[in-house]
């Protein structure tokens, strides 16, 4: 495995941290250039189990708006994020939606759900007549 250098996410400070692999460490990596140990931790997960939140958007209808902005609860495996991203641009929900309110429970059975970024009003169309 060659040096891997990844900006460190956990904190304000970003530092620049470079990944090596060492068998003679309890993890199997060596960790330089982080701050503290969180960063460390950071790096060595980012190397051995990749994840991310995600955040994507649903389509909306009897909305003002057409897309609803949703992110996961939790964070879901790199190698599964393509997957996800297909079955959040094709779910479709109905407005009212409140801030919080799970849209896909359960993503790919990973234990983790999609919910609602903001919260959008349904729009009255009991007004408008048929052409």
């Amino acid at each position: 495995m060659e040096r891997i250098i990844k900006k460190c996410k956990i904190c304000p400070i970003g530092c620049e941290l470079i990944i090596s692999e060492n068998p003679g460490e309890p993890s199997g990596f060596s960790v330089e250039g982080n701050s503290c140990n969180r960063g460390r931790d950071f790096a060595i997960e980012e190397v051995t189990t990749p994840s991310r939140v995600l955040t994507g958007r649903v389509l909306l209808r009897n909305a003002p708006m057409g897309h609803l902005p949703v992110k996961t609860t939790g964070v879901i495996p790199k190698n599964k994020v393509e997957e996800c991203l297909k079955v959040i641009n094709s779910t479709e929900v109905s407005a009212p939606v409140n801030k919080g309110d799970v849209i896909i429970k359960n993503i790919l059975g990973l234990g983790v759900d999609v919910i609602s970024q903001r919260k959008v009003k349904r729009i009255d169309n009991s007004h408008e007549q048929l052409a």
